[in-house]
């Protein structure tokens, strides 16, 4: 069950973990658990990471996150995290909060069926493009979300 109370959607008839992985296919990986939340983050840094408007991650236990095949490249974005990428074809995969080592974020285009994990709030929307249209329904934070 996610924070929001929501239950981790999966397919009809699908079961056990999630699969994702990069474009290119070199970094698989497998999800053992259900995501703790799924979030828009529209702060800069992730704009550039994904090279798009806004990433979308979902955050996992770090024992319920498993590389399959290959290796993460990591890239410490800041003084705070470290992103990863696939060395291959520079998919964005995984941010890891230095306060936070046992969630790692998961980026959702990389799952294999992303629709399992549907975003529940947008982050850093005072930096968001512009252009970007937000869903009223998700919670809208400024910045960071605020401790629970």
């Amino acid at each position: 069950m996610m924070a929001d109370g929501r239950s981790f959607a999966r397919a009809p008839g699908q079961r056990g973990s999630v699969l994702g992985g990069c474009l290119c296919g070199a970094v698989r990986y497998r999800l053992t658990a259900e995501p703790k939340v799924s979030v828009n983050c529209h702060c800069s840094m992730c704009r550039r990471h994904s090279g798009a408007a806004f990433l979308t991650y979902a955050a996992v236990d770090r024992a319920a996150f498993q590389i399959e095949r290959g290796e993460l490249a990591p890239y410490r974005s800041s003084a705070d995290a470290i992103r990863s990428h696939c060395a291959s074809c520079g998919s964005p995969l995984t941010f890891v909060f230095d306060a936070e080592p046992e969630t790692v974020w998961v980026t959702v285009g990389t799952l294999d069926n992303p629709d399992l994990a549907a975003p529940v709030e947008n982050w850093f929307v005072r930096d968001k493009a512009q252009w970007t249209r937000l869903d009223t329904a998700l919670k809208a934070w400024p910045g960071p979300p605020e401790p629970s």
